[in-house]
């Protein structure tokens, strides 16, 4: 068993995220609450049948935040893979604001997302390729479930952590070669908080503005710590990329990514900081900027303004 989940992680190429993003799936089988899609599981001696629905439910919430969130491409070419196309398609019934919940996406009214995800995603892509890499199920001809030992869900129960850290190691390893995107191991990590400068550091922000926002140049009284480029693309907070807004405009701005005019405005503020993170230059700063305008907020979307 174990011999078999060393035989995955060892594997050297992967062709897309679909395997390790269905083991991951496959963990919660050993750890989910009863409105998670209990009624897809059923334990016979020791084995667990498993409807593949409880998989797709899963499979959709993973890839909810890489699409709709951070934007991440899963391919080289301009052809989406099929769970971003399906996505795409039931996007207003999901909602793409957060990421939707397990019981949300086991209930009756995604019945059809999750088995357009089974027979176009799932059952051609990943189902039976896995086998070639890690045979730690069988599948039930005919049908949509697989079976698995009991002796197997309580491995992947007792080392959870250890194999959802690897398994988002392979994960990021692949999307790392698609994107430019930052710190995205961090972001295939749930409930990651949304991290600020301290007050000290923000204040020294605001005076070095003469307490004007930013973009529109008022006075104000108070700001908002806002992400120059977007939280949702960096995933991280430093100095060099914080700058105080006003309500009005950092309501506007979210997660667009502002004109370059606004650009050439923070590198000249960014030259009087005292403390630069390591690594930090303007040609950093660019490139950083231009990659988000591409990847994340679309080349051809006309940029923030005021």
């Amino acid at each position: 068993m174990i011999s078999e989940f060393n035989r995955f992680f060892s594997s050297k190429s992967l062709a897309s995220t679909y395997k390790p993003t269905f083991v991951k799936c496959l963990l919660d089988i050993g750890d989910y609450k009863p409105d998670e899609g209990s009624q897809w599981i059923e334990q016979k001696n020791d084995d667990y049948i498993i409807d593949l629905h409880f998989v797709a439910a899963r499979f959709l919430r993973y890839y909810c935040p890489l699409l709709f969130k951070f934007k991440l491409k899963q391919e080289a070419t301009k052809t989406p893979i099929a769970v971003y196309r399906i996505l795409k398609e039931f996007e207003k019934e999901i909602g793409v604001k957060s990421t939707p919940s397990k019981k949300f996406l086991c209930s009756e009214k995604f019945a059809g997302l999750r088995q357009k995800t089974i027979r176009e995603g799932i059952k051609p892509q990943v189902l039976h390729r896995l086998l070639n890499d890690c045979k730690i199920y069988t599948i039930i001809k005919g049908s949509d479930k697989i079976v698995i030992k009991k002796e197997i869900v309580d491995f992947m129960k007792n080392n959870r952590k250890v194999l959802e850290s690897a398994l988002n190691h392979m994960i990021a390893g692949y999307l790392e070669k698609c994107n430019s995107s930052p710190n995205i191991s961090t972001k295939l990590e749930e409930k990651i908080a949304r991290t600020t400068l301290k007050k000290e550091e923000f204040a020294k922000i605001i005076s070095m503005q003469n307490s004007c926002c930013f973009y529109c140049g008022n006075k104000e009284q108070s700001f908002e710590q806002e992400h120059f480029i977007p939280w949702n693309f960096v995933f991280d907070t430093q100095n060099f990329n914080i700058i105080a807004a006003c309500q009005a405009c950092n309501s506007s701005k979210l997660d667009k990514l502002a004109d370059s005019i606004f650009l050439e405005k923070l590198l000249e503020r960014n030259d009087k900081l005292e403390r630069l993170s390591f690594g930090y230059s303007r040609e950093f700063m660019r490139n950083l900027y231009e990659s988000c305008r591409l990847e994340y907020h679309g080349g051809e979307q006309e940029l923030w303004k005021i």
